[in-house]
């Protein structure tokens, strides 16, 4: 099955209310309350967000990107990552530098992804990080997914911002 082009599928912007972006921190918010709480029930939802979004045979590799990419940054994450419910519209500043992970993985943005992940991740593990990432991407491209471009500026912003202290949930 040939990729859909970036030129065509990309949203304009590259906030939570973008097709792709709005997807991507749904179901990762969903994964994240679920380590969180240790309630299965919240990776149910992240499943059906996808199951509403696309054919099933799409939404299984997806859902099992989601899982690895998630489980992966938390387990090589400098800190804890923050976040917030899946339903808040803004992004606090860690989802920011996974959308700049994300997008820059996408457009194959070496320096983007690596100045972006330098601010989350620690270094042991860092390549497992960046390989989940790279394949989180992949898999939301197949299906048509393209977070749109995180600017220099925007990037240099939201490594400017404040580390949560606590995770935002």
């Amino acid at each position: 099955m040939p990729l859909p082009s970036p030129a065509v599928a990309r949203p304009v912007g590259y906030h939570v209310d973008a097709p792709a972006e709005n997807l991507l921190f749904s179901v990762y918010r969903c994964w994240m309350a679920g380590f969180a709480t240790g309630d299965s029930a919240c990776w149910d939802i992240a499943w059906e967000a996808l199951a509403r979004e696309m054919p099933e045979e799409n939404a299984k590799p997806l859902f099992g990107e989601f899982h690895h990419f998630t489980r992966t940054l938390r387990a090589h994450a400098a800190n804890e990552i923050g976040w917030r419910p899946a339903a808040c519209r803004a992004l606090c500043r860690d989802e920011c530098l996974i959308l700049a992970m994300v997008d820059a993985a996408q457009r194959e943005d070496r320096v983007q992804f690596l100045s972006a992940a330098s601010h989350l991740l620690k270094s042991e593990g860092l390549s497992k990080a960046l390989d989940a990432t790279v394949a989180l991407a992949k898999a939301m491209a197949r299906v048509g997914l393209f977070i749109a471009p995180v600017s220099a500026g925007a990037l240099d912003v939201m490594t400017r911002m404040k580390p949560p202290s606590a995770t935002a949930h």
